[in-house]
């Protein structure tokens, strides 16, 4: 299902332009298709705060507790996954994973974990 990050918008078939502003769906093969985690974020204001300014560079995305769901509500409890860091998991669309690593980066510093995508 094709998606336009310009128009925030999913399509049915198979087009190669967005049919409401004409941006065009240049997708390699074997590029993967869907959402992807690109960060981890140990606290969830700051988790919070990258969501909203990735949305404000129009870029879609969710945080997903890794505590489960008292850690929504930013009760510090420990990492069911058992890797420290990383309460609140930030997932864009695979294709504008790039541009996202680059704004947390600019918004956060070192303050978030750059997940590698590697499937």
């Amino acid at each position: 299902m094709p998606y336009c990050p310009k128009c925030d918008e999913h399509f049915t078939g198979d087009l190669t332009s967005c049919p409401k502003c004409g941006h065009e769906f240049s997708r390699p093969e074997d590029e993967k298709e869907g959402w992807v985690m690109v960060a981890r974020i140990n606290e969830k204001t700051a988790a919070d705060y990258a969501r909203e300014t990735l949305a404000s560079y129009q870029i879609p995305a969710v945080v997903i507790s890794e505590s489960g769901f008292f850690g929504q509500v930013g009760l510090n409890l420990p990492s069911v996954t058992g890797k420290g860091i990383g309460k609140f998991q930030v997932h864009v669309p695979f294709e504008l994973r790039e541009e996202a690593e680059n704004i947390l980066t600019m918004i956060l510093g070192d303050g978030w974990e750059k997940t590698e995508n590697k499937e």
